[in-house]
C-alpha cells in the first residue's frame, strides 16, 4: 500500500528505527533505551504504522498497529526536547516497502537492526505464538512447510516463522536506501553475553552519551521465555475481547505486567525437534553466506545452535 507524507515541516518523526528482528532481542533494547534521559521511545512499542499490517478479520484485534499518520505522530508529542526519538516496530525488517516509507520522512535517520540465529528465532517465535493461544499444534516439518509456502503473507495473515530469518535481502535493502554507515547490525547474542560494549557501539551510532547505561541494571533478559500457566492462559491470551481490554483500558505497563505474571510461568525452554532443525538449517545456510558476504564479515553466532556446531566439538 502506498503511502504519501503531506505533513508540515514541524511534524516530529523519529529519527531512529529499530526495524526487528521478531524475537531478536529488540524489546531488551528498547527497555534499556527507555531509561536513557536523551532517548524517547513511546510506550507503544511496535506502531507498524511505516509496514501498514493488513491483518485478517479475525485477527485484527490480536494485533494492535496504527494506521493514520495524524495518530502516529500524537505518540511523539512529548519527544521535542529529546535528541534521539524512536521507533521499535520489528515489521518494518520484513515489508519491502518500509525502508522507502521511513526515508520520505527522516532521510537521515539511524537504523539499528538486530538480528539472531534464525534457527534459534523461529523455535522461539513458535514458543511465543503456543503460549499465546495462535497456534495448537506441535512444531513440526510439515507446519513449517505450510507456512513457508502460503501465497500470502504478512502480519496477522501467516506466521513467517521461516520466513522472518531470512536477513540478507531486508539488510540490503536498508543499505540501499539509508547507506551503510546509517545501519548498524547488532545480534542477540552480543546484547545477551556483553551488554555493556553493544549499548556503546548504539551510544556512538545514536550520538547519545554511553554513561546512562552504566547506572542501569543490563544483566536482566526482558521477554525471556516463559510457558503459560494452563490452557485457561492461552485461551485468555488469545482471546479478542481480552486483547481489546488489555489495548483500549490499560496502561501499556499494566498490560505488560499482567501478561508476565499472570498469563505466564517461568519455565525451561522446550527442546527443538531435530528434524525441524535440520529443515531450517538447509534453508537459512545460503542466506547466512548472502550476508555475511554483505557485510564482509563472519556471523558465527548466527549459526550458534546449529547440528553443524556438534558435528565439529566432536571431531
Amino acid at each position: 500500500m502506498p503511502l504519501s507524507y503531506p505533513t508540515s515541516s514541524s511534524a516530529l518523526w523519529p529519527n531512529f528505527y529499530m526495524v526487528g528482528t521478531v524475537k531478536g532481542g529488540t524489546t531488551s533494547l528498547y527497555r534499556h533505551l527507555q531509561q536513557h534521559p536523551d532517548v524517547f521511545l513511546p510506550a507503544f512499542k511496535e506502531p507498524h504504522f511505516f509496514a501498514q499490517i493488513q491483518p485478517r478479520a479475525n485477527r485484527k484485534l490480536l494485533i494492535e498497529s496504527i494506521e493514520d499518520e495524524a495518530d502516529y505522530l500524537k505518540l511523539y508529542r512529548s519527544a521535542l526536547k529529546f535528541s534521539a526519538v524512536g521507533d521499535a516496530s520489528t515489521s518494518n525488517l520484513w515489508y519491502p516497502e518500509v525502508p522507502e516509507r521511513i526515508h520520505q520522512v527522516a532521510p537521515d535517520a539511524k537504523i539499528i537492526i538486530m538480528l539472531r540465529d534464525p534457527v534459534a528465532r523461529a523455535h522461539s517465535h513458535y514458543l511465543m505464538d503456543f503460549r499465546e493461544g495462535i497456534v495448537d499444534q506441535p512444531l513440526s516439518v510439515e507446519l513449517l512447510k505450510r507456512d513457508f509456502e502460503q501465497r500470502e503473507k504478512g502480519w496477522g495473515i501467516s506466521r513467517m516463522y521461516v520466513d522472518l530469518g531470512l536477513y540478507a535481502d531486508p539488510v540490503q535493502r536498508y543499505f540501499q536506501t539509508f547507506g551503510a554507515s546509517n545501519v548498524q547490525i547488532l545480534q542477540f547474542d552480543e546484547l545477551v553475553r556483553a551488554p555493556e560494549d553493544t549499548l556503546q557501539r548504539v551510544a556512538q551510532h545514536l550520538g547519545i552519551a554511553f554513561e546512562p547505561f552504566l547506572q542501569m541494571d543490563l544483566n536482566t533478559v526482558h521477554n525471556a521465555y516463559k510457558a503459560p500457566r494452563g490452557k485457561w492462559s492461552r485461551r485468555c491470551a488469545a482471546s479478542p475481547l481480552a486483547r481489546w481490554i488489555g489495548y483500549r483500558l490499560m496502561p501499556k505497563n499494566l498490560q505488560w505486567w499482567l501478561y508476565q505474571h499472570l498469563i505466564l510461568k517461568s519455565s525451561s525452554k522446550p527442546q527443538l525437534d531435530p528434524a525441524v532443525r535440520h529443515y531450517l538449517e538447509g534453508i537459512y545456510a545460503a542466506d547466512v553466506l548472502k550476508l555475511e558476504s554483505l557485510l564482509n564479515q563472519e556471523l558465527p553466532s548466527l549459526r550458534a545452535s546449529w547440528s553443524i556446531n556438534e558435528h565439529i566439538s566432536h571431531a
